[in-house]
């Protein structure tokens, strides 16, 4: 039986009667042909299921139902831009199965459900290097085993620790850049794994993607120097490479494998990743050498 992970309330400005979806790999459109109403403040129920829920009921009426390749999991419903607040619908480039519906005879109350179909990681597709994009003579990409990865493996669809009850969790809207209560970077650490900050850095650009929360990425930092050659915080472990050391600043420049929760101060919000993220990074260097 499908299971309601999370949900949220919001409100819209919606103009010319149409919603879009920002956060996948296209921006799917969609709206209310049998609606005369153009310009409302729509009311929206997002829901994110672990699996394809049943229909939501007769005065429920669908309008649209596709399927759509997430980049990170985390979404916005916008109509010119991604204007909504965040909502985390699951696991990062997975498809996910989507039914749009209003209510009758209220059209201005919408009904928005998503749940994972499958995993769609391609190395070749999503971890291209940036310096690779326009080149004359790319190199040929080696040809490794590819990660397939089950929903229930990831955070997002992982019960929230803090949960009371076996029920799903209300999402509430945070302002941008807080941390304390943000339901991104709660849900994608359910476990409370140990988190801390990397600064941005230009190595960066060897990564194609945009960092953003839910996302899976190589981050790098300098650190100081210890005894054992263990980062004194304790974190930075996941795919760990240790690249320069500098004799004179008793520093090294190392770096690690990690899972963007948010950003604080111009600072990756982070946790080290788990092993099943971790592979999708390790298969892209693998894939990409050099």
């Amino acid at each position: 039986m499908a299971r309601l992970i999370r949900y949220l309330d919001d409100e819209l400005y919606v103009q010319y009667g149409g919603l879009c979806i920002y956060g996948g790999t296209d921006c799917p459109e969609f709206r209310d042909d049998e609606s005369e109403a153009l310009h409302y403040t729509a009311t929206l129920h997002l829901e994110a299921w672990d699996a394809e829920p049943s229909e939501p009921g007769s005065s429920w009426r669908p309008i649209e139902q596709l399927n759509f390749t997430a980049e990170t999991g985390v979404i916005q419903i916008g109509v010119m831009d991604d204007s909504g607040p965040d909502f985390l619908v699951g696991p990062p480039l997975f498809e996910y199965g989507l039914t749009v519906h209003v209510n009758d005879p209220d059209v201005t109350r919408w009904l928005i459900r998503f749940w994972p179909v499958r995993d769609v990681f391609d190395p070749l597709v999503h971890m291209k290097p940036a310096e690779l994009i326009g080149s004359t003579s790319p190199p040929e990409p080696l040809r490794v085993p590819v990660p397939v990865t089950t929903a229930g493996q990831w955070a997002a669809m992982r019960p929230d620790k803090f949960r009371r009850s076996e029920g799903s969790v209300r999402w509430v809207a945070t302002p941008p850049g807080f941390l304390g209560g943000d339901p991104v970077s709660t849900a994608l650490n359910p476990d409370h794994a140990p988190t801390f900050l990397i600064p941005s850095h230009p190595f960066e650009e060897l990564d194609l993607r945009v960092k953003e929360a839910g996302g899976t990425y190589r981050m790098w930092r300098w650190e100081r120097e210890t005894a054992g050659g263990d980062p004194e915080d304790g974190n930075l472990l996941t795919g760990r490479i240790v690249h320069v050391r500098d004799p004179h600043g008793r520093r090294v420049l190392a770096s690690g494998i990690v899972t963007m929760l948010g950003m604080d101060d111009g600072r990756y919000h982070v946790r080290d990743a788990e092993p099943h993220e971790a592979a999708r990074v390790l298969c892209s260097e693998k894939t990409w050498p050099g």
